[in-house]
């Protein structure tokens, strides 16, 4: 069974009142922080549902998994060795149904598979009882070039290379999601210079900065079929997705000693906070901001790009600012930002509860708002796996910050239950409605010691995401598998393990 440090973990009933009332005392919980010397404790949770169990989530450090990160590392870099472009999507149909779609090396996924790379490679390393390797033929560790850390390193290092030219643009806020691969590379081999590059892509993030504004440009233009915009001086274009790409700031401004770079992604959370999170805690996509206005975070107009419509909530970017303040409160200790994550996490929460899909409530509808009754390739309700997977990280990042959060010197109480069940509850309905069982993937072991993977049907991990699919997108794309939907799983993986809870 799986456990928290003091209790059992225990997954969250829909069916059950408990789930209806934490939507205010979480609110309540969250506001009180704000009163200084408060105590604030969270009721205790008298409900026994049903407990998640080890066997449900054992499919995240499967052979399966690793054989397709594998193969597909292999695969890409013969169909694409000089590293234009990066794998993206997986089609459910046409012609290359089951193949990775690739985009540009310069599109903001590109890190994305890499990273995955690196999370097999984290566990290679750190945790080799919850990896395939041991079931192989002896490794041969003696010689530096084959054994199979050797082997997996040369494809992180294949795959991460080619980024680092990627380090000093200014045109993207997308560098956080870009440049991780080099930042895991630092933690895990110690290399420098991945470091140092990681740290430029920082500065070249903060160059977007606006003081005028109070954050950090998004993007320098939208397109769709029935909108456009071009023109930088007159608009300044905001997005939720930005608070991922905070953490590179935060990151290198400690290992830099450069406090500016803190400061700034600060003051972005806030204008994020100020400008794209509604009175109900969901979320617009976008937002333009004025920036002549005598005050900061004065808004033109707000709308999304990805999700159903400008007063929707799209599933993937409620889940962006549920781990992007997660990760802020984390670096900040500001109570303003963990107070918005539990509100965001709240509401999304809220939303699976009322899900209006058949099986598998946990992984979210691709846009909260969708009441289309659009189906997926199974027939049920369009979802978007990924961002169930990005708001599984958010909460546990968010568990563990009120596990340990301290306010005026008194313990603030967290039954240590709610954000840690419903991330594993969103894991376990993943796995079993979104997991590909179509194409098990096998590593082998050729005559010279060296990792084959066999051809197979289905090159991700998981099924079941939608990239884009607002009506007037100049590209929409629905229910296939997603590689930043594929890494979040591996990265939720590795975040139990550091916790020691598998």
């Amino acid at each position: 069974m799986l456990t928290s440090p003091s209790q059992p973990v225990n997954k969250i009933d829909f069916d059950e009142k408990m789930v209806i009332q934490p939507l205010e005392y979480s609110l309540a919980w969250a506001n009180d922080f704000q009163t200084a010397g408060t105590k604030a404790t969270a009721p205790s949770i008298a409900a026994c549902p049903p407990v998640v169990e080890v066997a449900e989530l054992m499919e995240l450090y499967s052979e399966n998994v690793v054989a397709k990160i594998w193969r597909t590392a292999e695969k890409s870099i013969n169909e694409h060795p000089s590293f234009d472009a990066y794998p993206e999507h997986v089609p459910e149909s046409g012609p290359g149904a089951g193949k990775y779609e690739a985009k540009p090396a310069r599109f903001w996924t590109c890190g994305f598979f890499p990273s995955s790379l690196y999370c097999i490679l984290e566990r290679y390393t750190k945790f080799p009882n919850r990896t395939p390797f041991s079931a192989l033929p002896s490794d041969n560790i003696s010689s530096p070039d084959s054994s199979y850390r050797a082997q997996l390193l040369a494809l992180c290092r294949a795959w991460s290379a080619p980024l680092r030219a990627q380090a000093s643009r200014t045109d993207t806020h997308d560098l956080g999601f870009m440049m991780h691969p080099l930042r895991m590379d630092w933690e895990l081999t110690g290399d420098p210079s991945s470091l140092k590059d990681y740290i430029i892509a920082a500065n070249s993030l903060a160059s977007r900065f606006d003081e005028r504004v109070g954050a950090i440009r998004s993007w320098d233009q939208i397109k769709r079929l029935n909108f456009e915009v071009h023109d930088k001086v007159n608009n300044f274009l905001i997005i939720v997705d930005s608070m991922c790409n905070m953490d590179l700031l935060f990151y290198s401004a400690y290992h830099s000693h450069n406090p500016r770079l803190a400061a700034i992604a600060k003051q972005h959370a806030q204008i994020v906070m100020a400008t794209l999170i509604r009175p109900d805690d969901s979320t617009w996509h976008v937002a333009n901001l004025d920036q002549y206005a005598p005050q900061k975070g004065t808004v033109k107009y707000r709308m999304t790009h990805q999700g159903l419509a400008d007063d929707s909530t799209w599933s993937r970017g409620q889940a962006w600012v549920v781990l992007g303040f997660a990760q802020t409160y984390m670096w900040t200790g500001d109570v303003e930002f963990l107070s918005a994550c539990v509100r965001l996490t709240e509401h999304f929460l809220a939303q699976l509860r009322d899900s209006p899909a058949q099986k598998c409530p946990w992984v979210p509808l691709w846009d909260f708002s969708d009441t289309s009754g659009e189906a997926d390739s199974t027939g049920d309700r369009l979802r978007d796996a990924s961002a169930g997977m990005i708001a599984a990280n958010g909460m546990l990042l968010l568990h563990q910050a009120l596990q340990v959060r301290r306010d005026g010197g008194n313990n603030v109480r967290y039954d240590g239950r709610r954000y840690l069940d419903a991330a594993l509850n969103i894991t376990s309905d993943t796995i079993q409605y979104a997991f590909d069982r179509g194409d098990n993937a096998r590593l082998e072991i050729d005559e010279n010691g060296k990792v084959k993977v066999p051809a197979g049907s289905w090159d991700a991990i998981l099924r079941h995401s939608t990239a884009n699919n607002n009506p007037d997108a100049v590209m929409r794309y629905k229910d296939h598998g997603l590689v930043y939907a594929d890494y979040y799983f591996l990265e939720f993986g590795n975040k139990l393990l550091r916790m020691g809870l598998v």
